[in-house]
């Protein structure tokens, strides 16, 4: 048995739908124009709308505008079928702008009412099953990128995907010598497809951290990897960094993403930019020049960011960019607050606009 909710003003039309529907076997709810319409939809959570044009208070196209509005990002979203008697062309193709998915004209058969609303109902089932499938998978996801050799010595970190699942990846090990090993990845786009990529990995990462491999011969392995393994449009941005604190020096690996920051006594300093191509787009990444060193100092914070920090976009497609990130980074290191304060400042930096990347930010203290 399945919901529907249907929304009409003419008193007849709702009761020959309402006996109608019911001796289809379906549960139904009533409303009398576009605004009780949109309180029985959040009310009730339907699984179809049957819904009118012409309405007192708020008409269908605007309810079904509000409706989709509030549904952005569900996974099953609710299918609105237009019942109308409008003739007028323009007036029917606004019934599919403003969010609708198909219409109906009055007087309408029955038959062809039932065949409508069965064929929708099948999408609806399907579409649950889909969204059933890809929480499993994501579930399955979630518990292979959780390593037990993940070591957050002196780091702090926070991750804010798109979707429930993240392409950004952060991994972290010590090699015998104390050497704290940090890669920062970003696959290619968000959500499920990038996810996946995850755990193969931080698989070849931890095994060859702690085997004793130097970081270029962990960064060739993880491309050569992902070129022979993935897709050809799969792709790994990263920044690779082995922190040794004892000998006061931090080596670095740039392959295709922002520089890092480093802050010391309150002042900022840049990393190197990227001297790597993204890894997995060639079998064999070149790796003269491929090093870069920075001194540390205790005390010394350092940090690494995704793409979806810097390139967030501001209403106007500004990015947020190196310098608004220098400034709300330095207050972080300063005066030791909470690393949600990026997130914080994105937000309000791209306003009503929705996140469009996963956003991951790192911390590390020597």
């Amino acid at each position: 048995m399945r919901t529907i909710l249907v929304v009409d003003d003419d008193p007849l039309a709702r009761l020959h739908l309402e006996r109608f529907l019911k001796r289809e076997g379906h549960a139904v709810v009533m409303a009398f124009d576009g605004q009780q319409g949109l309180e029985k939809f959040r009310a009730q959570a339907p699984d179809l709308i049957l819904m009118d044009v012409m309405m007192p208070v708020m008409n269908g196209h605007e309810a079904t505008r509000r409706i989709r509005a509030e549904s952005v990002g569900a996974d099953v979203p609710v299918p609105v079928i237009f019942l109308t008697g409008v003739e007028d062309q323009q007036m029917l193709a606004e019934c599919l702008r403003c969010g609708g998915d198909d219409f109906i004209s009055k007087p309408f058969n029955y038959v062809i009412l039932q065949a409508r609303l069965n064929a929708w109902l099948r999408r609806v089932e399907l579409a649950e099953k889909i969204a059933m499938d890809r929480e499993a998978i994501e579930n399955i996801i979630l518990k292979m990128r959780k390593d037990a050799r993940f070591d957050p010595y002196n780091m702090r970190f926070i991750m804010t995907p798109v979707e429930k699942t993240t392409g950004d990846l952060v991994l972290s090990a010590r090699d015998a010598t104390g050497t704290q090993h940090v890669l920062l990845g970003d696959f290619t786009g968000h959500g499920l497809v990038a996810a996946v990529c995850g755990p193969l990995v931080s698989d070849i990462f931890h095994d060859m951290v702690l085997n004793g491999f130097s970081p270029l011969e962990i960064l060739k392995k993880i491309n050569k990897t992902i070129h022979d393994r993935l897709p050809v449009d799969m792709f790994l941005t990263a920044n690779y960094i082995a922190l040794n604190r004892q000998a006061g020096e931090m080596l670095l690996y740039n392959a295709g993403m922002h520089p890092l920051f480093l802050y010391r006594d309150g002042s900022g300093m840049p990393g190197p930019t990227s001297r790597l191509m993204p890894l997995g787009i060639v079998s064999e990444i070149p790796t003269d020049h491929a090093q870069a060193i920075m001194t540390v100092q205790p005390g010394d914070q350092i940090y690494l960011y995704s793409d979806g920090v810097y390139e967030t976009q501001s209403p106007e497609g500004h990015f947020f960019g190196g310098e608004r990130l220098n400034r709300v980074l330095s207050g972080i290191a300063t005066s030791g607050a909470p690393l949600e304060s990026i997130q914080r400042a994105l937000d309000q930096f791209r306003g009503d606009d929705n996140q469009r990347d996963d956003i991951t930010l790192v911390e590390l203290t020597v």
